[in-house]
């Protein structure tokens, strides 16, 4: 297999919406809400007195959320030609964090709005998964695409060497995360981090 340059993509938050789509469902499924006070699902999730769903709670809402409600997930918008116009050149892989038995839906969703990459589901850090990667493709390059700030921590201390781009692609949670302190750069739309991405694979 030739070598390439690996592209190692986050979904939700960077290749599909899901904060509308969650509340949506949280809202028409469950009579819940989210509060966007803070940028956490677990304590945000409000009954309609106010209180707070109990963390053990969360987790069923979540796989019920991404069990039937999936195909209501919409695509950021350029994230499909931004990683068509890399897939010409470069490995795609999805790097989600999405239980194992939810992974297959994901790739036919994601196949079917115009992203037909490989999706691997993870849960926690994502440096140990996308060191296996590395040693899968062996790639002349790596870059990894993430909302959250704790993963981009786990990739540097996993294999520091690729190269960490940190993108909030919602509007609604923008504002509430910080730019990871170990990426090497940020950007919250496509056409500006495909930019990026093609002057880190020119050089």
């Amino acid at each position: 297999m030739k070598q390439r340059p690996l592209i190692v993509s986050d979904c939700d938050g960077v290749l599909l919406h899901f904060i509308a789509p969650f509340i949506d469902y949280l809202r028409a499924v469950h009579g819940l809400t989210l509060s966007l006070d803070t940028f956490a699902l677990t304590g945000n999730v409000k009954r309609p007195d106010g209180t707070a769903v109990p963390a053990q709670d969360f987790p069923p809402l979540l796989n019920g959320f991404f069990a039937d409600w999936m195909h209501n997930q919409h695509p950021i918008v350029g994230a499909a030609d931004a990683l068509g116009q890399l897939a010409k050149d470069c490995d795609v892989v999805v790097l989600t964090n999405i239980a194992d038995h939810h992974a297959a839906r994901r790739t036919t969703e994601l196949a079917r709005l115009g992203m037909p990459y490989r999706v691997i589901g993870n849960q926690g850090g994502k440096g140990a998964p996308l060191k296996k990667l590395l040693d899968e493709f062996q790639p002349t390059e790596t870059i990894f695409i993430d909302d959250l700030p704790p993963n981009h921590t786990s990739v540097k201390a996993h294999v520091p060497h690729v190269h960490r781009l940190h993108m909030v692609a919602e509007p609604e949670v923008r504002h509430l995360i910080p730019m990871s302190p170990d990426a090497h750069a940020r950007h919250d739309d496509w056409p500006a981090m495909l930019s990026h991405i093609e002057t880190i694979l020119k050089g």
